[in-house]
């Protein structure tokens, strides 16, 4: 789905109404039928609900006296109040005040996405009372004193538990920032014609199912193995065993038909073997159990036939496996691999890349880059804070610069590709911070790419779906006390609810 900054938003309604003809109050009166639809899909109940409507002056508290129109003789009582004209309390017809303490339902209807300026006055009294007051809150288009385009509030801002956002969802409302004001976010249809957003070339995008779902389908009765794919992956350590038997487990779990593990002869002696359906590559060790460089050649012919190529997790850092990252990418030794097969680049082959130089990326779109915010910082020698503070531009140019595809990740996860375009996932939650995740995402990426899915669909579909996996996982056992392992054993039932439903 399209996401618009505030300033998109603004010329898709001048265009629908002076391109198309589209009367601003036809607008209007469909942002309240669908706030109306959202309020009544949300509480069966509405006939029993007291509800509260707090308008400004402007478009949306059009919406939002649209919206009391037509909640008028459906919920039990509708209120909707000029926000000047708020005082000590809420006034109703025949009586003097009453608190917000009256209402179950309180619409926030005052700003829109054309604030600029700090909330402060009467009105900011009025959004810490609506904060204060223990309702339930939805708010019309953006939450009033929210920035549209950053997702900070302009010193104060409500804190809604729906937002029932018009036209396209608006960057401030999926960025991290916006999450404690944003709530569930719905996103009403007011008839702009698609062709008003098609024409914009917009190049921000909300990763939602309703995408990623047709990606997803039963797979034919006269399948083989050999129809999904065969991944390598390049990775492990003595040390660290454990990191790349996650990523070929995740990759097994989200249907790759086959999965080979290259790995140091010291670290596949202490390999736990009850994963039995991977198979694996011994190759020569270093003194401190990583891969070698001596295991190049013969990590040329194991790459012989396959898919694609995954490298990094559990690998370490050093001159061997620096030399091999290198080789991979350069396709030293008339290796296939750079020209023409997908690489996955992970956890210490990032560090490895880091450690040269992103200009071995050498602009080849069939590379993509996992980075958590760490090895990000990194890559790009920026700060931790300036990495975070400005994800979506620290991606697109890492992207667009170096010619790769790149997955920050983190909440909101953010995916960039060579044409500037950003990807902004909808899934996942606090309890997947924890250790293994990001091997996790590897294989399932790698895996769909196998699987011979687009290699720009394959990313943004693997992060989907590794957030939807997890956000399963939460909703049983909550978000604390994940461990990787139940989002691999999670993959299949979540690839069937995505496909079934």
């Amino acid at each position: 789905m399209d996401v618009v900054t505030a300033e998109e938003m603004r010329r898709a309604d001048q265009l629908a109404i002076q391109k198309y003809k589209i009367p601003p109050q036809s607008l209007m009166e469909n942002a309240g039928k669908g706030a109306f639809e959202v309020l009544r899909r949300r509480f069966p109940d509405l006939h029993q609900k007291k509800i509260v409507i707090v308008a400004g002056k402007g478009n949306n508290g059009g919406d939002g006296r649209v919206l009391g129109r037509l909640l008028n003789g459906v919920a039990k009582e509708v209120l909707v109040v000029d926000v000047s004209s708020v005082g000590a309390g809420f006034p109703r017809p025949g009586a003097e005040t009453a608190p917000l303490q009256d209402f179950d339902i309180i619409v926030d209807a005052i700003f829109g996405t054309g604030l600029s300026r700090p909330v402060e006055g009467p009105v900011k009294e009025i959004i810490e009372a609506i904060n204060r007051s223990g309702k339930w809150v939805m708010a019309l288009d953006i939450p009033s004193g929210l920035s549209a385009d950053t997702g900070r509030p302009f010193g104060t801002a409500v804190r809604a538990n729906l937002t029932a956002t018009m036209g396209l969802p608006k960057l401030g409302l999926i960025l991290p920032e916006s999450a404690d004001y944003v709530g569930d976010l719905e996103v009403v249809d007011i008839g702009i014609p698609e062709e008003v957003y098609k024409g914009m070339s917009l190049k921000i995008h909300w990763i939602t199912e309703q995408e990623i779902r047709p990606l997803f389908t039963p797979r034919k009765k006269d399948s083989h193995k050999g129809s999904y794919g065969h991944l390598l992956l390049i990775g492990g350590s003595e040390p660290k065993p454990g990191a790349i038997l996650m990523t070929g487990r995740a990759a097994l779990r989200t249907g790759a038909g086959l999965v080979t593990v290259a790995l140091p002869d010291k670290a596949f002696k202490k390999f736990p073997k009850n994963f039995l359906e991977l198979m694996y590559e011994p190759l020569p060790s270093t003194s401190s159990g990583t891969l070698s460089r001596k295991g190049w050649k013969k990590l040329q012919k194991i790459m012989e036939g396959k898919s694609v190529v995954a490298a990094g997790p559990g690998m370490g850092v050093n001159g061997d496996t620096k030399t091999i990252i290198a080789n991979l990418l350069k396709g030293k030794g008339g290796s296939q691999t750079a020209p023409t097969i997908p690489i996955v680049l992970d956890a210490d082959a990032l560090n490895c890349v880091a450690a040269i130089g992103p200009r071995l990326l050498n602009k080849r779109p069939n590379v993509v880059v996992t980075p958590h915010p760490g090895e990000m910082v990194r890559l790009t020698g920026k700060k931790i804070l300036e990495v975070q503070a400005n994800r979506l531009e620290v991606a697109r140019k890492f992207a667009v610069n170096n010619g790769v595809h790149l997955v920050l990740k983190g909440f909101r996860t953010v995916i960039a590709n060579p044409k500037g375009e950003v990807f902004i996932n909808s899934t996942g939650n606090p309890g997947m911070a924890t250790g293994g995740m990001g091997d996790v995402l590897t294989g399932i990426i790698g895996s769909l790419i196998a699987q011979g899915m687009e290699l720009e669909k394959a990313i943004v579909a693997g992060v989907y779906l590794h957030g939807k996996a997890g956000d399963r996982v939460a909703a049983r056992l909550g978000d604390r006390g994940l461990l990787a392992s139940d989002i691999i054993d999670e993959i299949p039932h979540t690839l069937k609810e995505l496909i079934e439903i």
